[in-house]
């Protein structure tokens, strides 16, 4: 494996944990949670039924969801591990760049279920808590993935 996968896979995994710990903590939603919030109200009920059917049920198809998340994510890592280690000396800057660019689309694309919360927050209070969740969860990815390219 190249050390930028690697690098890359350390980084996702941070983040992965960063994400779980801010769910478990302080009620933010995990960004596949807000992903899903976001976009399966425009699924048709009858796909929707047809597909949890396909995927052995509800709770069958959380976990199928839930789980294969986490494995993109980690593939996700590996793969701008790689392009990373091949961007010459202005790196730092794409990737800071790349990271808020990433989290302000995030931001436009998932705010209206960016106000869910865990803990019963109020929804004003909850957007901006998602809001920092998804800009530190970013935050935690890249700082990793320059320690970790730096040490390998």
């Amino acid at each position: 494996m190249r050390p930028g996968a690697f690098a890359g896979l350390i980084a996702g995994l941070v983040a992965i944990i960063v994400s779980g710990l801010l769910r478990l903590v302080a009620g933010i939603p995990l960004p596949v949670e807000l992903v899903s919030d976001r976009f399966l109200p425009f699924v048709p009920v009858e796909s929707f039924v047809f597909l949890l059917g396909l995927s052995g049920g509800p709770l069958l198809a959380k976990q199928l969801a839930f789980y294969s998340t986490f494995l993109l994510l980690l593939a996700f890592g590996a793969l701008l591990g790689n392009i990373f280690a091949a961007l010459g000396r202005r790196r730092l800057l794409v990737l800071a760049g790349g990271a808020a660019a990433l989290w302000l689309l995030a931001l436009a694309v998932l705010w209206p279920a960016l106000a869910s919360s865990y803990r019963g927050d109020p929804p004003g209070q909850a957007a901006l808590l998602s809001a920092g969740g998804l800009a530190l969860t970013l935050v935690a990815f890249a700082g990793s993935l320059v320690l970790a390219e730096r040490r390998l």
